[in-house]
């Protein structure tokens, strides 16, 4: 004999099976087993800094995109020619390499003082480069940005301007996703907060975030003018999806 109790979930289960149904040829699912046709799209690997910490993990995706057939286009400073470890890859300049060992003022123990000199020579640059983004963008069509994101804005304002899709790479968590657990020695502070007192994380998570936003408050207007005159709409860093190159507990301070 059925119980009571099975005969009243029976209907419940009709109804609720027959909800996943309705969902599933509304939403218009694709079987897993079907290949979806993907045209090739040309793709724009833009980064200010240059050098091999910051190009080397985005041009690892760009050579999976060559294989399958997309177009990759590499902007960055000076001349990177790795030919025989990207083949297929083009470059496109942004003019001589500016962080040299003349015009950098860099000590051994890299904090975010010692990066104001890099934001006082990207800010200066930012017309120049976001022109060249820009035309880079039109004359190959550009479907895709990925831009590293460390002092990169004219590559991620392109984008967004443009209003293309844009991923942003760096190795600086806090740059981008930043988590209450943790920090970096840029900052002053330990990679790690776990075991931090608690005003140490609460130096790290608030005060020091103020601090490094009023080191940079004269670098952030200057560019924010430069935007008005060139009626450049700002978006704040704004990405569609940002890849972080490291793990917890592993970040390397890399000497531009």
């Amino acid at each position: 004999m059925i119980s009571k109790n099975l005969i009243f979930l029976l209907p419940i289960l009709v109804l609720l099976l027959n909800q996943v149904y309705v969902n599933a040829v509304a939403q218009d699912y694709v079987p897993r087993n079907i290949d979806i046709e993907r045209s090739p799209k040309n793709i724009l690997v833009g980064s200010y800094v240059g050098g091999r910490s910051h190009l080397k993990p985005m041009l690892d995706v760009a050579t999976i995109l060559i294989e399958r057939g997309h177009n990759v286009i590499l902007l960055t400073t000076g001349n990177y020619e790795p030919s025989s470890e990207y083949p297929g890859l083009k470059q496109i300049t942004l003019g001589p390499k500016y962080l040299t060992a003349k015009n950098r003022d860099i000590q051994e123990d890299v904090d975010y003082r010692s990066l104001a000199r890099v934001m006082e020579l990207t800010t200066a640059a930012y017309n120049v480069n976001y022109e060249k983004f820009k035309n880079a963008a039109k004359e190959n069509n550009i479907d895709l940005f990925i831009c590293d994101a460390f002092v990169n804005q004219p590559c991620i304002d392109v984008a967004n301007n443009l209003n293309k899709p844009v991923v942003g790479f760096t190795s600086f968590m806090q740059l981008m996703e930043p988590k209450p657990y943790k920090s970096d020695p840029v900052f002053g502070c330990n990679i790690s907060l776990e075991n931090e007192p608690f005003f140490e994380r609460f130096r790290c998570a608030l005060v020091q975030p103020l601090q490094i936003a009023y080191a940079y408050r004269p670098f952030t207007r200057q560019l924010n003018d430069i935007r008005d005159q060139m009626n450049i709409k700002s978006v704040s860093g704004k990405v569609s999806l940002a890849l972080i190159d490291t793990f917890f507990g592993f970040e390397v301070i890399y000497i531009l």
